[in-house]
């Protein structure tokens, strides 16, 4: 194994063994990327002609490598997943070069100097999905409407029945509380009562995207944060490969799993019963190239785990564990009452066994069915009851602004419209606030004036059409499967571009939006020069060309908010202290950031009373 040195210098060695061997046998990740990967190097050292066979597996397990070996396949069967993945870069090349070229050049004419607008076959979609997102809800008008709700009172139990019914104003819901002669008090008799016995199994094991949903759930983290830490993991073995679109296991992981669970147990001061010993299909299956997110055999020592990578790790232990723990289990009860015309219902749910909540019983999961709903008093069929109406007045809300998890999580709108995987959409997403086309605020991804001019140029656009880009993903998908040629994906590619560069020089930036970019772009004067204006590209600095001072928008590991940059920039230094500061060494410190004699960055430190 080749270990160290530069990638130059990592490649160097590689071809020389190249050169040497008589046959290569390809065993990088069982999947488009890791047939790139291999195939750019080896065409890169001219070894094409000794590529022979392909190791196929999905696991790093020594029973999973030693039967790959023992049935290698033909290299020529996999190829197509390099041509698939190398049309992609050339296409993703293609339009984020030309169209974020155009746009530069157009923000550019329109005064914006410093800015470069970016845009790709991916993350250009993303952007218009917030931007709508935000102009939806601008524009949205709240329609009344008006509910009716029966309540009573059982076994000192407050009971409320509802019915499906909407009403479109109050005069409505009262003619038809006039009709059915629905007052209050009013004695009504109970109706069917249904009582079901119900099991509900652990959730799926965690891919990447479950994670992040569930991380996002629990702790706010964002999905490339989230992505971060288990990378973290990854990489001090505590846990199996981070990028994977799987939530099944093999049955030899399934098995090597039970056998560590005891272990595992006692790690986290868990005591379950393991009652669920034989794989079952929800968590063992076929995969493609990487398993669900797993423990390793390393344990860690909890109390030395940063608490965001301790908070990661054990949920994802906790969730391998469930799989072998009981069913949850709890009573459902519906109970109907018919009301002349109308039909009201209450449930009620009562936890007969917590099952494999008990793993994890404080978590939230974004993406579970919330079942309790409080336990019902008894009642049977044809017992009289009393009834008090309430009628509710309500409005239609508008949709939701996008979180980390219902942006780019698990059943998120990009994994529904197929924009990017998993493993790429907290970049894309990341890439987005990089550039400051949206921001994070309290959880919910809003654009900027910057993403809504961005918006207004590519909104009747088909690059920033989601369904073209999902249709692209299919076409790609098809030269996997070796039922599309690639030339002809990339001839339409190329012709797309052409015809889109054509239509978008002619359309008009918006005046309104155009004047709040020039005035957001300002900073403030240059506090060296005191002639040019200090505008962001990536780092903050003076438009003068004469100048040549400069900020970086991180200092100490700390990034600058608005406001601190505003106060270097007018004042010279940030009017509070600035905590959270990291040495070079790791240890955290709080200081005033100030610019010193040479208009570079400084640290001065509060004084300390006797």
């Amino acid at each position: 194994m080749i270990r160290g040195g530069t990638a130059g210098q990592q490649f160097k060695h590689v071809k020389a063994v190249f050169d040497q061997a008589n046959s290569i046998i390809i065993a990088t990740d069982a999947d488009r990327e890791g047939e790139n990967i291999a195939y750019s190097i080896i065409k890169a050292a001219g070894a094409t002609d000794k590529i022979t066979k392909r190791l196929w597996i999905n696991s790093n397990l020594p029973s999973a490598v030693q039967a790959g070996f023992k049935s290698l396949r033909d290299a020529a069967e996999t190829y197509s997943y390099y041509q698939e993945a190398r049309i992609r870069q050339i296409s993703d090349w293609l339009v984020g070069m030309n169209f974020t070229r155009l746009f530069t050049l157009k923000a550019t004419h329109a005064g914006l100097n410093h800015e470069v607008y970016s845009a790709g076959r991916v993350q250009t979609p993303v952007l218009a999905l917030v931007a709508k997102n935000r102009l939806d809800r601008n524009n949205f008008k709240p329609v009344p409407y008006w509910l009716l709700q029966a309540k009573t009172e059982k076994s000192g139990i407050k009971v409320t029945f509802k019915t499906k019914e909407k009403f479109p104003s109050k005069t409505e819901l009262e003619r038809v509380m006039a009709e059915n002669k629905l007052h209050t008090p009013y004695t009504a008799e109970i109706g069917d009562v249904l009582k079901e016995h119900k099991t509900q199994s652990a959730p799926q094991l965690f891919d990447l995207a479950g994670i992040q949903s569930f991380a996002n759930a629990n702790w706010g983290y964002t999905n490339d944060k989230t992505l971060e830490l288990v990378q973290a993991l990854y990489d001090a073995n505590f846990v199996t490969y981070p990028r994977t679109e799987e939530s099944l296991i093999s049955a030899e992981e399934f098995n090597e799993m039970l056998k560590r669970a005891p272990e595992l147990m006692t790690l986290l001061g868990l005591d379950v019963e393991l009652k669920n010993s034989e794989p079952r299909k929800k968590y063992v299956g076929d995969y493609m190239a990487h398993s669900a997110l797993l423990p390793t055999t390393l344990l860690p020592k909890l109390d030395q785990l940063p608490e965001d990578q301790l908070n990661i790790y054990i949920a994802i232990a906790q969730r391998s564990l469930m799989m072998f723990a009981p069913d949850r289990e709890y009573d459902r009860t519906e109970v109907k009452i018919n009301a002349d015309a109308l039909e009201f219902s209450a449930t009620g749910n009562v936890e007969t066994n917590l099952g494999w909540k008990k793993v994890q019983i404080d978590d939230q999961d974004e993406n579970e069915t919330d079942m309790d709903k409080g336990k019902l008093p008894e009642f049977e069929k044809g017992e009289t009851v009393y009834l008090e109406f309430d009628q509710l007045e309500k409005q239609t809300q508008p949709q939701k602004a996008y979180t980390p998890s219902s942006l780019g999580g698990k059943n998120s709108i990009m994994e529904k419209l197929n924009l990017g995987t998993p493993a790429t959409r907290a970049n894309i997403i990341k890439t987005l606030v990089d550039r400051q086309y949206m921001k994070l605020t309290k959880n919910k991804y809003e654009p900027t004036d910057k993403g809504l001019l961005m918006y207004q140029l590519i909104k009747d656009s088909k690059l920033g059409s989601a369904e073209m880009t999902a249709s692209w993903e299919n076409r790609l998908k098809e030269i996997e499967e070796n039922r599309e040629k690639p030339e002809s994906f990339l001839t339409d590619i190329k012709a797309f571009v052409r015809e889109e560069l054509v239509t978008e020089q002619k359309r008009p930036l918006d005046d309104e939006l155009l004047q709040k970019n020039l005035a957001a772009s300002m900073i403030g004067k240059c506090p060296k020069c005191h002639q040019g204006d200090i505008v962001f590209s990536r780092v903050y600095h003076c438009t003068n060309p004469d100048c040549d001072f400069m900020l970086w928008p991180e200092i100490a590991h700390k990034k600058l908010t608005d406001t601190q940059v505003k106060q270097l920039i007018d004042n010279g230094r940030t009017t509070k202290v600035v905590s959270g500061l990291k040495s070079s060494k790791g240890s955290t410190f709080k200081a005033f950031i100030v610019l010193n004699s040479e208009f570079k960055t400084a640290f001065e430190f509060e004084k300390k009373g006797k």
